[in-house]
């Protein structure tokens, strides 16, 4: 019998890169995500949540989010999902002596991501 499972998303304000910005968090069993958007555009504002783009219209409150948001991916085991790094994947957030530490990256693959479905004509590729 297949296992039924939930999904849940939520998409709270991450104020100050721009005006209305919000991240997407996911949660299904006891997988988390929080795909965060323009939130994040190195993975140096990991380590360094204080440093900002040129693209963020309120610095200040744009390092609060950053920082509530990386402080609730390691509270929750979320995977953080980049928009703006390089490659495809998510990675595990650490703190290591009170700062935030970039964890295991697990990187997505076209074969994950596009698995053939069935249709009522076979397989879909």
């Amino acid at each position: 019998m297949p296992q039924s499972s939930s999904v849940s998303s939520r998409a709270p304000v991450s104020a100050g890169h721009t005006p209305g910005h919000s991240v997407l968090r996911l949660a299904s069993g006891s997988d988390r995500a929080v795909f965060v958007g323009d939130l994040l555009h190195s993975p140096l504002q990991i380590v360094g949540p204080c440093f900002n783009s040129s693209a963020c219209v309120a610095p200040e409150q744009a390092v609060a989010s950053r920082r509530r948001v990386l402080q609730r991916a390691v509270d929750e085991r979320e995977l953080l999902v980049p928009g703006h790094f390089g490659g495809a994947g998510a990675l595990e957030i650490r703190q290591e002596n009170g700062r935030f530490a970039l964890g295991a990256w697990a990187p997505f693959t076209a074969a994950r991501l596009l698995r053939p479905t069935k249709t009522a004509d076979g397989p879909r590729e």
